[in-house]
């Protein structure tokens, strides 16, 4: 799971460039995916916060990593933790799971590694939320204040909902017309088909967004039918959906 995690973070910092807007009206990402989200009319299944920093040509020691994840750990009040270390000449890994508190599971994953003229370290937290009742600004803001004493934080903020049954492919296409046209976003381009789509978008409203292909994009939302739990899921992420669906 850990490796999975890491790989998206890569992929995704790899291959898209986060630049800023000129909207006067900027809201924060975690309002528009919000209202998105309530635009939908899904029941809640659950919140995944993904966020990272990266620091370029610097690595970090297994000491010092264990130190900067115990420290992130108590600022985000995590208990019943568990960690995992790896530590080589070239790399060093410490992995912390613990429980934010009910219905709210933490992982925090420092990695730093060299080679002979490359250095590069990260430090990513992964929060998922499963409880219906939730307070989406109180979260993003904790784990913003948390990360940035270590330098510019990313968030990827991913809200998964789910419809009871099978809803035509038609339906959500109208339910993600009409999304779009809440947060004032424009279609970019997508995915579609009788099993699955996705759409991904831009909107002024956020004052992030990355250039993915050439183009701005910060909202991305998909769907698909999960026969097996006869229910319809949806994911509305930004800037991008970072998780498998």
């Amino acid at each position: 799971m850990y490796k999975k995690l890491f790989t998206y973070i890569l992929i995704f910092i790899f291959s898209v460039s986060i630049v800023f807007g000129n909207s006067s009206e900027n809201l924060k990402p975690e309002d528009i995916v919000n209202t998105s989200f309530l635009e939908s009319q899904a029941h809640l299944d659950h919140i995944n916060i993904n966020s990272y920093v990266v620091f370029n040509d610097k690595f970090i020691t297994i000491d010092n990593a264990n130190k900067i994840c115990n420290d992130i750990s108590g600022k985000l009040n995590m208990q019943e933790i568990e960690f995992e270390k790896e530590n080589r000449d070239d790399f060093s890994q410490v992995i912390v799971n613990g429980t934010i508190s009910e219905g709210i599971h933490g992982t925090v994953i420092l990695q730093s590694s060299r080679l002979e003229d490359f250095k590069e370290s990260s430090i990513v937290i992964d929060i998922i939320q499963t409880n219906k009742e939730y307070d989406l600004k109180e979260l993003c803001d904790k784990i913003r204040d948390v990360l940035s004493n270590y330098g510019s934080v990313n968030l990827n903020i991913n809200l998964i909902g789910y419809y009871d049954g099978l809803v035509d492919m038609k339906e959500i296409k109208g339910k993600i017309k009409n999304i779009f046209k809440k947060i004032d976003a424009e279609k970019i381009e997508g995915i579609e088909s009788d099993e699955l789509i996705s759409i991904t978008g831009y909107t002024s409203n956020i004052e992030k967004h990355i250039g993915y292909c050439g183009k701005k994009v910060n909202i991305n939302i998909a769907s698909r039918f999960n026969s097996y739990e006869n229910r319809t899921y949806i994911w509305i992420g930004t800037p991008l959906i970072v998780l498998e669906y």
